[in-house]
C-alpha cells in the first residue's frame, strides 16, 4: 500500500502511463510539480489543454498541425511526387532536420506489432493508397523505424503499394537494427535518406 495521500498516488499512476516513466521516474515528475508555484502550475495546465484542443492531424498525411492541412502539405515548394512514409509525427520532425527530403510525408500513427495487438488492420492507410490511385506519386521512401515492428509495417506497406508500380525505397544506410528514427543523428539520418535503397518488388 502506498504511503502517500491519494491525490498524490492517482498523480504519480496516471504519470506512469507515460511512454519511458516508470513509477521512480513519475515520483520525480509529482515531486517537482509540488515545488511549483501556482503560476506555474496554472501555466502548465494551460499549455497542455491548448495542445489537446487545438493540435490535429493534418489531413492529407497525419502530421500534427493546427490547420486542417499541415505546414509540409501546404507548401508549394515541396515534391508532389515523392512520399516519405513514417511512423510518427516525431519523426517527420527528425527527417525535417537533416535537410536532405523535400517531399511530402505520410504518417502512420503507429506500426504493426503483434505483442501489442496490433494488426495491419489497426493502421491507417486508406487515405495513403488513396493517393496513389490518383497516380500522383512516382517513389516511395519507407522510413518505419529498423527494428522487428518497423520491418514488419514495412513489408505491409510494400504489399500494399506494389501494384501500384511506383519505386520503393528504404533507408538503412548506417542506422543499426532496433534503433527508433527519432533518436538517430541528423547525420546519420540525412545520408540514410539520400542514399536510400531501391526495393526490388517485381518477384
Amino acid at each position: 500500500m502506498s504511503s502517500f495521500p491519494k491525490e498524490l498516488e492517482g498523480l504519480i499512476e496516471e504519470l506512469a502511463r507515460f511512454p519511458g516513466v516508470g513509477r521512480r521516474s513519475a515520483e520525480r515528475i509529482a515531486f517537482y510539480l509540488l515545488k511549483m508555484g501556482d503560476e506555474e502550475v496554472d501555466t502548465l495546465a494551460k499549455k497542455i489543454v491548448e495542445v489537446h484542443k487545438n493540435i490535429r492531424p493534418c489531413k492529407f498525411c497525419n502530421n500534427f498541425s493546427i490547420k486542417e492541412v499541415c505546414s509540409i502539405c501546404s507548401n508549394p515548394k515541396r515534391r508532389r511526387d515523392i512520399i516519405c512514409i513514417v511512423e510518427e509525427p516525431k519523426d517527420v520532425i527528425a527527417i525535417e532536420k537533416t535537410s536532405q527530403y523535400d517531399g511530402l510525408y505520410y504518417v502512420l500513427l503507429g506500426a504493426i506489432s503483434p505483442l501489442e495487438g496490433v494488426g495491419p488492420e489497426n493502421l491507417n492507410i486508406k487515405k495513403l493508397l488513396d493517393r496513389f490511385r490518383s497516380g500522383e506519386i512516382k517513389e516511395v521512401i519507407i522510413s518505419t523505424d529498423p527494428d522487428n515492428e518497423g520491418e514488419l509495417t514495412a513489408q505491409f506497406i510494400i504489399e500494399k503499394i506494389s501494384p501500384f508500380g511506383v519505386k520503393i525505397y528504404r533507408i538503412g544506410i548506417g542506422i543499426p537494427f532496433g534503433t527508433q528514427i527519432e533518436y538517430i543523428d541528423s547525420a546519420t539520418l540525412g545520408r540514410a535518406i539520400s542514399e536510400r535503397k531501391l526495393i526490388d518488388t517485381r518477384s
